[in-house]
C-alpha cells in the first residue's frame, strides 16, 4: 500500500487560492493556518493518481534582488561602481514569515504545482517559490498550471494540462529588474547628489529610470509644443442654406469651404467678393452612400486602460488595479493580455449565453441567440498565445459588487457584447456646390441601424439630417459671410493619449505602462490639470530639455529624453523570453552602454545643469550657507578673492538608505 502523494499548489495572491479550492474541492477542505497563511487541503485526482492537494499562496514577489550593504551609503560610493556592484537575492523583509510557512509545507509534499498568474511576472515568482522550496526539498516533481481564468472550467482544464516553467520567461523579468536596479540607481544617484548641491526648490529624490523618462519626454515633448505655439490669423468663407426637409421645416445647413481657410486676408477677401456677386449657388453634385462604424475588437489590456480614463474617468493603473480584484473574485478574465483575437477553440457562444440572466444587459444578450443576431467577433492584430482578450465569466447584478467595482466591470461586459453585434449602419449624404467659382460641400448622416452601438454605451455616432437637394438645383445662401480666426495650440497629452504614445514606441509592458504613467506622478514630474490632461512641472522640463541637450556632444552624443534606447532594450528581452537571447550577454551589452552615457553625462555635468539654472536657484544660494574654512583662499580669473566654504547640505537621510529610490 503506498501513501497518497501531497501536491503543494501555490497560488500568487490568496484571493486566487480560495477561487482553485472552491472550484476543485468536492467537498469541504480541511483548513488550518501555518505561519499566519491560509492553507486547505482535500483530496483530488491529478495526472492519474490520487493526491492531496494543499493549497496555499504568496502575496507577489517574495524575493528581491539588492546592492550588498556595503554599496549602500551614496555618500561614500561612487554611483558608477553600481554598474557592476555584486548583487544579491534574498526573501523580502515582509515575506519571511511566507517563506517559512513554504520551508514547512514543502517538506511535507511530493510535488508542487505552481498557479502564478501566466505572464512574465507570474512566471518570475515561479521559479522563486520553486528556488525557496527546493531550499528544503530539492526532490519535489515540480508542474506549472496555465489558467486564463478562475473559473470551474479553466481549472480543470489547468490541470490536465501542466506543464514545467517557462525559464525564459523568468530570466526576461531578472534582465529588466537587474538592469533597471542598475541604471535607475546610478542615475538617481547621481542627479539627487549633484544637483540638490547646486540648486534650490528640489526634491528631496531627483530619480532616473529607463522606461519613466521617455514617458515623461512624450508629457514635455507635447508641453513643449503648446508653449512654443505661436497662433496665426487666417480668413474662411462661411455659408449657410436655409432648407426645408420632407415636413416642411426650414433647416439650416453649413457649406464647408473646399480650401478650408487662407492665411491671406486679401486673398481670401477677393473670393468673397465672387461668392457675393454670384448671390446664387449651384447643386453639382449629390451622393447617398452608406456607412459603417465597425464594433470593436475584442479587448486587450492597453486598450482597456484607454477605455477606463476615457469612458470612466479613472487613473489606468486604478482601473487595472480593479479589474485585477474582479479577476481574482471570478468575474472576469486575466486582465494583464496582450491577446485581441479569440482562439477558433473558445466557446465565445457560451459566454454570451451566460449574460442571458442579467437583469440589464440579459435582454440584450437573448436577442443575439435568439434572434441570430450573433456575429462572430473581428480579429485583432495580437496574440500573446498566452492568454485570450478580457471578458466576463460570470454574470453579476450590481447590487451584488461593490459599488467602485461596477463601472470596469460593466465596461468589460458592455464591450465584450459589442464584439459579437454587428456593425453599426447608417447613410451618408455629401451635397456639392458650386458659388462664384468657389466649391462648398454639406455632409449629412442618418444612423440606420445601432446595432452594436445599443449595448456600447461607451461609443458613440452620429451626425445631422440634412434635406433633399438636387443636381442643377440653385439655392441662395441665408448666411455668406468672411469670417477671421485664428489657429490654435494642440492640447496638452491625456492618459490615453500618452499610453498609445508608449505603445507605439515599445515603452514598458501592457502591464507596467500604467504604472510609469503613477511614477511620473509621484515623482513630481507631472501633475493632473481639472480637465486630466498631464502637465510637466518645471523640474520635469528642465530634466528633458538638459537630457535632450546631450544629444548635441561629439562622439556619441545621445538624447536620454527619447524611446530609442528602452525600445531596444525591451525587444531584447522579448528576445530572451523567446529563448533567442542569452540573458547575461543581453545584460553585458546593456550595460556597456549605459556605463558609456553616464560617463559622457557624468563629465558634461554643465549640459544638464544649464538647463536646471532656467528654473531654479543656482548653486550660489546653496554656497551661501556653507561655513568659510579659509577666506580669500584664492584668486579667481576674474579678479576677485574666492573663500574656501566647507561642504553643501548633505544628500537627505532617505538618499542614504538602502538604495530603493531607483526609477523603472
Amino acid at each position: 500500500c503506498y501513501a497518497m502523494v501531497r501536491g503543494l499548489n501555490v497560488a500568487e495572491k490568496p484571493s486566487v487560492a480560495r477561487e482553485i479550492t472552491r472550484h476543485l474541492c468536492r467537498g469541504t477542505p480541511t483548513r488550518n493556518r501555518v505561519h499566519g497563511s491560509q492553507v486547505a487541503e482535500f483530496p483530488f485526482a491529478l495526472r492519474g493518481q490520487q493526491v492531496t492537494m494543499v493549497v496555499t499562496a504568496v502575496r507577489g514577489h517574495l524575493l528581491e534582488v539588492e546592492f550588498e550593504s556595503n554599496m549602500k551609503n551614496w555618500s561614500q560610493v561612487d554611483p558608477a561602481a553600481l554598474f557592476t556592484a555584486p548583487l544579491r537575492q534574498g526573501p523580502r523583509d515582509d515575506m519571511a514569515e511566507v517563506v517559512t510557512m513554504l520551508h514547512q509545507l514543502a517538506r511535507g509534499c511530493d510535488w508542487i504545482v505552481l498557479w502564478l498568474d501566466c505572464d512574465r511576472e507570474g512566471e518570475a515568482i515561479a521559479f522563486e517559490v520553486l528556488q525557496t522550496c527546493q531550499h528544503v526539498k530539492p526532490s519535489l516533481q515540480v508542474f506549472r498550471a496555465e489558467f486564463s481564468a478562475l473559473t470551474a472550467e479553466d481549472l480543470h482544464r489547468a490541470c490536465q494540462t501542466l506543464r514545467a516553467p517557462d525559464r525564459r520567461q523568468a530570466d526576461a523579468v531578472l534582465a529588466r529588474s537587474e538592469i533597471d536596479l542598475r541604471i535607475g540607481s546610478v542615475f538617481t544617484r547621481y542627479m539627487t547628489l549633484r544637483l540638490r548641491r547646486k540648486f534650490a526648490g528640489l526634491p528631496r529624490l531627483i530619480s532616473y529610470g529607463p522606461c519613466q523618462f521617455p514617458t515623461l519626454g512624450f508629457v514635455v515633448e507635447q508641453f513643449l509644443k503648446v508653449q512654443r505655439f505661436v497662433p496665426e490669423t487666417f480668413w474662411r468663407i462661411k455659408v449657410v442654406v436655409q432648407k426645408a426637409d420632407v415636413a416642411g421645416n426650414l433647416l439650416p445647413v453649413d457649406f464647408n469651404w473646399d480650401r478650408h481657410r487662407l492665411f491671406d486676408r486679401f486673398c481670401c477677401f477677393v473670393l468673397y467678393e465672387m461668392c457675393v456677386q454670384a448671390q446664387v449657388g449651384v447643386v453639382t453634385s449629390v451622393k447617398v452612400k452608406p456607412k459603417s462604424r465597425w464594433r470593436p475588437v475584442p479587448l486587450n489590456t492597453i486598450e482597456f486602460s484607454k477605455l477606463v480614463t476615457l469612458k470612466l474617468r479613472m487613473s489606468a493603473q486604478h482601473g487595472l488595479g480593479i479589474a485585477e480584484q474582479l479577476y481574482q473574485q471570478g468575474l472576469i478574465s486575466y486582465p494583464r493580455t496582450e491577446t485581441n483575437t479569440y482562439s477558433e477553440t473558445m466557446d465565445v457562444r457560451g459566454l454570451v449565453a451566460m449574460q442571458q440572466t442579467h437583469s440589464v444587459w440579459g435582454p440584450y444578450a437573448r436577442a443575439l441567440l435568439e434572434q441570430n443576431k450573433y456575429v462572430p467577433p473581428r480579429h485583432g492584430d495580437r496574440d500573446d498565445q498566452a492568454h485570450p482578450p478580457i471578458h466576463p465569466v460570470k454574470a453579476v447584478d450590481r447590487e451584488h459588487m461593490d459599488a467602485g467595482h461596477w463601472p470596469v466591470y460593466e465596461l468589460i461586459t458592455r464591450h465584450f457584447l459589442a464584439t459579437v453585434s454587428a456593425d453599426a449602419q447608417g447613410s451618408q449624404t455629401v451635397v456639392d456646390m458650386k458659388l462664384g467659382g468657389e466649391f462648398f460641400s454639406a455632409t449629412g448622416l442618418i444612423v440606420t441601424a445601432r446595432n452594436y452601438l445599443e449595448i456600447a454605451t461607451f461609443d458613440s455616432w452620429g451626425g445631422h439630417q440634412i434635406p433633399p437637394f438636387f443636381v442643377g438645383e440653385e439655392v441662395r445662401p441665408s448666411v455668406l459671410e468672411m469670417e477671421e480666426s485664428r489657429t490654435t495650440p494642440p492640447p496638452l497629452l491625456s492618459e490615453s493619449e500618452l499610453i498609445t504614445l508608449m505603445d507605439r514606441n515599445g515603452i514598458g509592458t501592457d502591464a507596467t505602462m500604467p504604472q510609469h504613467i503613477k511614477t511620473i506622478k509621484d515623482r513630481e514630474y507631472v501633475s493632473e490639470t481639472e480637465g486630466r490632461l498631464l502637465l510637466p512641472s518645471q523640474l520635469g522640463v528642465a530634466l528633458v530639455l538638459g537630457f535632450k541637450a546631450y544629444a548635441g556632444l561629439p562622439n556619441g552624443g545621445i538624447d536620454l529624453s527619447l524611446p530609442n534606447l528602452r525600445r531596444a532594450m525591451e525587444q531584447e528581452m522579448g528576445r530572451i523570453a523567446a529563448g533567442q537571447q542569452n540573458k547575461a550577454t543581453f545584460l553585458e551589452q546593456c550595460l556597456a552602454e549605459m556605463t558609456r552615457i553616464f560617463h559622457m553625462v557624468a563629465r558634461n555635468p554643465q549640459v544638464l545643469e544649464q538647463q536646471l539654472a532656467e528654473y531654479f536657484a543656482g548653486g550660489a544660494t546653496l554656497a551661501n550657507e556653507a561655513p568659510v574654512l579659509q577666506p580669500a583662499f584664492s584668486a579667481c580669473r576674474c579678479g576677485h578673492m574666492m573663500d574656501l566654504r566647507g561642504t553643501a547640505p548633505a544628500a537627505p537621510a532617505a538618499a542614504r538608505g538602502r538604495g530603493k529610490g531607483r526609477g523603472r
